[in-house]
């Protein structure tokens, strides 16, 4: 049996994936109550990402080079990027073009023919 997509909203900065829209700037998405579930749990692997740099921050003897921390912030943020532009419409789509949040892992992405 395939689930019906609905649309939602989902908001990066507050890591909201909502029913109806809470500002001008979220993004319109269409996707089962299955997918925007999972796209929860990307906002929450995000957050817990964000906490770890915030704390590596905060760490005086800690080189900035040692990015672990970093590169999972960046990994989950990209992850979510992706998701809406998978799910997203037109205007979510262009929005993140546009922004080119996308280009670097399109570009490691492609294959050599």
């Amino acid at each position: 049996m395939e689930e019906v997509k609905r649309m939602y909203y989902v908001d990066p900065a507050s890591k909201e994936v909502l029913p109806t829209a809470a500002s001008e700037g979220n993004f319109r998405i269409e996707a089962t109550d299955q997918e925007a579930a999972f796209i929860r749990r990307v906002f929450q692997e995000e957050y817990d990402a964000e906490l770890e740099t915030f704390v590596r921050a905060h760490v005086p003897y800690l080189d900035y080079s040692y990015k672990e921390k970093n590169d999972h912030y960046d990994r989950a943020l990209i992850a979510i990027y992706g998701l809406i532009y998978e799910f997203g419409d037109e205007k979510a789509r262009r929005h993140i073009d546009e922004m080119g949040i996308l280009d670097e892992y399109r570009l490691n992405n492609q294959k050599d023919f």
